[in-house]
């Protein structure tokens, strides 16, 4: 008979030792700087199309935090990240703020400000800071942040998705920034981050939720009236439930609100074959038959969440991660992954995208804290 597999642990194991090695000495572009969109499912690099600046952020950010609990001595290619960051990114047409997209070789190609690129910045300069204590690196954080504020702020409330405040708004780049604000009070202990991301989730529950169905809205007008009918996506219900429990973690009192949404993202969103489906509608109709791998691990973020409290989520827990290597974590290579695959379990891309290495890292990180935690028997793992 064979060892029941722990594959929770599996997966902290595969994240550790296997997928942010590989990515710390593949997925870094040595001839043109920065870091590559993507791989091939052989592990090359693939040159075939533009570059998203955010990208870079989130690497800095994964390879802060894999350096930050000790499983990648990663120092050396985080400070080397933020300088081609600034050095190629920030201001390149003379103007503040970072550009969108570069090309192969790091030339500038849309010099567009996006809100949704910025909270990756502020996230990844602040992490960046964490484990470098470079001053100059939690002034880039700040000096993000300030732009952010003085050219995207909005009267009705959060910011705009650009410079040319095009439609239609969206909460998602609103989620970004909370996570980054909240991960630069981590940096700063400046409270006035914190009250700035407590508006946001002020914003989250007057304007982004149903106040008759608890769902989440995805899109909006200029005054951030949701567009009808809204595309509802349980994946981003997921992460907010994760975001939100950091933001309790702080001393500071945190603003209470009862939503049981890891409970509606599962009863919308998952499917027969126990994924998360990437968007529906407020019927639970599928609008996007497929399954993308960061919507599974933040709903398992969510997961160990509710855990801490509540050991019985362990089957849960133990049933996704299960899913995770049987449908997700490539066969054919150690440390690569399929994106997205169809309600059967066909894979539906043949690119390796690295900006899921965000959502692995801060999963197997929510992972290693929730095994270290005091262990604690509840009785069922509902949402409240």
């Amino acid at each position: 008979m064979q060892p029941e597999i722990d594959h929770m642990q599996e997966y902290l194991q595969w994240c550790r030792s296997s997928m942010l090695p590989f990515w710390l000495q593949q997925g870094i572009d040595r001839k043109y700087g920065g870091f590559f969109e993507a791989l091939l499912g052989d592990g090359r690099p693939d040159r075939t199309g533009p570059r998203r600046v955010r990208v870079a952020s989130r690497q800095i950010y994964a390879f802060s935090h894999g350096h930050h609990l000790q499983w990648i001595e990663a120092k050396t290619q985080i400070l080397n990240g933020v300088d081609w960051l600034m050095d190629r990114a920030w201001a390149s047409n003379s103007e503040p703020g970072f550009l969108h997209l570069v090309d192969d070789h790091s030339r500038p190609l849309d010099q567009t400000r996006d809100l949704y690129d910025h909270a990756f910045h502020i996230l990844g300069l602040s992490w960046a800071y964490r484990v470098t204590k470079d001053a100059q690196i939690l002034s880039a954080a700040k000096q993000t942040y300030d732009f952010v504020e003085e050219a995207l702020a909005a009267k009705t409330g959060g910011w705009f998705e650009n410079l040319q405040q095009s439609l239609p708004r969206r909460q998602n780049p609103h989620m970004h920034m909370f996570e980054a604000l909240l991960a630069l009070y981590e940096a700063t202990h400046d409270q006035s981050y914190l009250a700035r991301a407590d508006q946001i989730s002020q914003l989250l529950f007057e304007k982004f939720t149903d106040r008759k169905t608890g769902l989440l809205f995805e899109e909006f007008d200029d005054r951030l009236r949701p567009q009808l009918p809204s595309r509802i996506e349980p994946g981003h219900m997921m992460e907010w439930v994760w975001l939100l429990h950091q933001r309790a973690q702080f001393p500071a009192p945190a603003p209470v609100y009862d939503l049981p949404w890891l409970s509606l993202a599962e009863s919308i969103g998952k499917q027969e074959n126990g994924l998360l489906i990437d968007a529906c509608d407020q019927q639970g109709n599928i609008l996007h038959d497929s399954s993308r791998l960061w919507a599974q691990c933040e709903w398992l973020k969510a997961l160990l969440v509710f855990a801490m409290d509540n050991k019985r989520c362990n089957q849960k827990i133990e049933v996704l991660c299960k899913l995770l290597f049987n449908h997700y974590l490539s066969q054919n290579h150690r440390a690569l992954w399929i994106d997205a695959i169809s309600t059967c379990y066909q894979p539906l891309v043949d690119r390796v995208p690295a900006s899921i290495v965000y959502h692995l890292t801060s999963a197997a990180a929510q992972i290693e804290q929730y095994t270290t935690q005091p262990q604690i028997l509840e009785s069922s793992c509902q949402s409240p």
